[in-house]
């Protein structure tokens, strides 16, 4: 079985093509050859600087944007096209170059693809919904992704799977520094308010800064609501206790997911993602805001350590609660970790991700 998986978002598609070349499927990765931050393997696998990246990582020029038969797009259905492949994996937008490829394809949805582009009244919106519908299989692994799929009517063909993600991060002790004695609050999301509503939270922090002096946040610079971000946080009682920090590579998430208390993620999409997973990875809890009817709907329980918040009076009240019981973060963790092990294990996953496409290169 020779697989090509087209799509990075969030590096899914890295740590979805070693999952399955670790159980010996032979597996291919499109990359662009100029990958934004959060879509280069070498992100969260930072060996990759000193050794390149594998002789499995096939490439394509997408600053080239002019028309000719170099266009980035050309380049890709041609690399789909190739005999040498049985299956496509496409992720985020890719499925669109995939119906054209002469393959069988897999649609994988990682965001909003699915929850906005597919139902929008344009052409690229046209084509998302039409990959969709043409595709052998679409993944998805959110829960609120549910209604739509059942609106784009391939309930028939659509499976809830999650990544597997062979990521290095684990709990571990580490220095506080001076930060020693703190609780302290990690908020590595970007900050896009549209999509991941971030600003319930540092509205939330301004007040719960008023009422505690033993509290600090850890932020992402990042998204393109970071300058209203900082201006909430440096106009408020958060003034002198909060601290930014860059785009974070697997080795400085690992220092920041442990030395945090709680993880702060977005109150937008109500399902959870790479960062929540992360952080449960580490044995912290989370808050989030999570569709408790729809996930209960896909798994037989919700994580423990996932205290669901819609509200700014409810970030304040449960971030709070946790601060003044630093044993029961410990305890929601540790729960979180054990869920993850148990619904989500990588080995599982992609054995999951192996009988699927099995089953579509044999029809």
């Amino acid at each position: 079985m020779k697989v090509l998986i087209a799509g990075n978002l969030a590096n899914m598609g890295w740590e979805l093509s070693i999952a399955l070349r670790l159980k010996g499927v032979d597996t291919k990765l499109l990359l662009p050859k100029y990958p934004i931050q959060s879509e280069d393997p070498k992100t969260i696998s930072p060996e990759l600087i000193e050794t390149g990246y594998p002789d499995w990582v096939v490439r394509y020029d997408n600053h080239n944007r002019k028309f000719s038969l170099r266009n980035w797009k050309i380049q890709v259905i041609k690399e789909m096209r190739k005999n040498e492949y049985d299956l496509i994996i496409a992720l985020t937008e890719f499925p669109i170059f995939a119906m054209i490829s002469n393959r069988p394809f897999i649609a994988h949805s990682t965001g909003s693809d699915m929850r906005s582009l597919a139902f929008q009244k344009s052409f690229k919106g046209f084509l998302m919904r039409l990959a969709y519908k043409r595709s052998n299989m679409t993944i998805w692994s959110e829960p609120d992704k549910w209604p739509h799929i059942q609106k784009l009517g391939i309930m028939h063909k659509a499976h809830f799977i999650g990544i597997p993600r062979n990521s290095k991060l684990y709990p571990q002790n580490v220095d506080r520094k001076e930060l020693e004695g703190k609780f302290i609050i990690f908020h590595p999301t970007a900050q896009n308010w549209k999509e991941k509503g971030n600003e319930l939270f540092l509205y939330a922090y301004n007040e719960l800064c008023s009422l505690r002096n033993d509290i600090y946040l850890i932020i992402s610079e990042r998204g393109p609501d970071i300058e209203k971000a900082k201006h909430i946080l440096e106009t408020g009682n958060a003034k002198n206790n909060y601290r930014l920090v860059p785009y974070l590579d697997t080795t400085n998430l690992q220092y920041y997911y442990n030395m945090a208390d709680v993880i702060i993620d977005q109150f937008v999409v109500t399902s959870f993602g790479m960062i929540t997973i992360e952080a449960m990875r580490c044995a912290k809890p989370v808050i989030i805001k999570i569709n408790e009817l729809l996930y209960k709907k896909f798994y037989e329980k919700l994580p423990p350590g996932l205290i669901n918040s819609s509200t700014q009076d409810e970030i304040v009240k449960n971030v709070n609660n946790l601060a003044s019981n630093k044993s029961l973060c410990v305890k929601l963790g540790v729960e979180n970790r054990r869920w993850l092990e148990e619904n989500l294990n990588d080995s599982k996953l992609t054995e999951q991700y192996i009988s699927l496409c099995s089953k579509i290169i044999k029809s």
